[in-house]
């Protein structure tokens, strides 16, 4: 059994803690990865990490464009200063 297994082993539930908790707030920690390449018992699982990581990257990347183009929207409403009238009465 290779000697960084358990230094992975905590790494990929962190990784996996995260991607479950996407929706709150989590404390930032600075990611220092286990010496040596991921052990070959661990890669499988390394595996589906990476692609639920790389599947919520994509699903921000969406939801930020999205974003962006409301807000792009947004800027185009003109906007009327405060002593011009609001309304226009054409019955009155």
């Amino acid at each position: 059994m290779p000697e960084n297994l358990a230094a992975w082993l905590t790494v990929l539930d962190q990784f996996e803690r995260a991607l479950d908790a996407a929706d709150e707030q989590l404390d930032p920690q600075p990611f220092e990865p286990p010496a040596g390449p991921v052990p070959e018992e661990l890669r499988e699982r390394a595996e589906a990490v990476l692609a639920r990581q790389q599947l919520m990257i994509g699903g921000l990347m969406t939801s930020r464009a999205n974003v962006a183009r409301e807000l792009a929207a947004l800027r185009r409403v003109p906007t009327t200063p405060q002593d011009t009238p609001a309304y226009l009465d054409v019955e009155g």
